[in-house]
């Protein structure tokens, strides 16, 4: 009987890998994390959302033999970042890489709340795991886009900006970890209103992956696909609903919480805390942002409010 319970619990902390050639794979998840080997250790892309999970990609090192000697973050979102600060505790010596913008939120993670709540100090209910990540150092920046060599291994850097300000995606052996430049279908179907931060720059991300021909494609949130046509083709008509959307709305000036709200009832969403009030607000101020770019809409000032128009 002990030994049967030994075994049952040996097998319930085996944690799963997904290997996609010899030596790129992923931890398979609500977020995924990305792993690469290199000549004397892995590489993650990301590390998850918390202690928890960075536990479980402990484990899964541990089954592989190898120690962690690099993380690369595509974005600095809690849910990408938060495992960092365990991982650098059982790790030293591991280096994580990060964009210079992303950089500077990884390092000081209250930031995101921050200009989740406008700028202002954010009020304790923004202060939560899945808006600020535990803090973690970086060592070095990535660039733009083009190749780096980290632990003997090639990368390129792909600029895919839009969900956040420098996102980027990550391409080794042909393998593209693509961040959150886009989503999964039920992903999609989930949000309804996708994170952005700037709509125009989103679809140039995703049209720019369009004309990629990697051997294979993986999100932050969703399966990995050999194709991503389809699935990519779905979050550009996603967003180019909520486009329309927000244009028809716009026929009618109104100011931002009128839009919100009668966004949200079109798209049927509950907007019932703060945080989902913040992430949706900031969201729509990215369609906004985009649509002011490609001169669809303007705003005015009337009688000390911001109001917004369909042109």
């Amino acid at each position: 009987m002990e030994k049967q319970q030994k075994a049952g619990n040996a097998m319930a902390d085996q944690v799963t890998i997904e290997m996609i050639t010899s030596r790129i794979g992923y931890f398979p998840g609500s977020v995924n994390v990305g792993l690469i080997l290199g000549e004397s250790g892995a590489i993650l892309i990301d590390s998850g959302l918390d202690t928890q999970t960075a536990k479980r990609l402990k484990r899964g090192l541990e089954q592989i033999g190898q120690p962690l000697v690099a993380i690369i973050q595509t974005h600095a979102h809690a849910d990408h970042f938060g495992g960092n600060a365990h991982l650098l505790t059982v790790f030293p010596q591991a280096l994580v890489y990060a964009p210079p913008l992303e950089e500077a939120i990884i390092r000081y993670p209250v930031l995101e709340p921050i200009y989740l709540g406008m700028g202002a100090t954010p009020v304790k209910e923004l202060r939560n795991k899945f808006l600020e990540a535990p803090a973690s150092r970086v060592d070095r920046l990535l660039p733009e886009e083009g190749e780096l060599q980290v632990d003997g291994v090639t990368i390129t850097v792909l600029p895919l900006p839009g969900h956040s300000w420098q996102q980027v995606g990550i391409v080794c052996e042909q393998i593209c970890f693509a961040a959150d430049s886009f989503f999964g279908e039920e992903t999609l179907s989930k949000h309804k209103l996708p994170f952005l931060v700037d709509v125009h720059d989103t679809l140039q991300s995703l049209q720019l992956l369009q004309a990629t021909v990697y051997a294979g494609y993986l999100p932050g949130h969703g399966s990995f696909v050999t194709s991503p046509d389809a699935v990519i083709g779905k979050n550009i008509e996603l967003h180019q609903q909520i486009i329309s959307r927000i244009k028809a709305l716009l026929r009618r000036e109104q100011n931002m919480e009128e839009l919100l709200a009668a966004l949200a009832e079109e798209l049927e969403l509950n907007i019932a805390t703060m945080s989902s009030y913040a992430l949706y607000r900031t969201a729509l101020m990215g369609y906004l942002t985009g649509l002011l770019r490609e001169e669809q809409i303007a705003y005015r000032f009337d009688r000390n409010q911001l109001l917004w128009k369909a042109l």
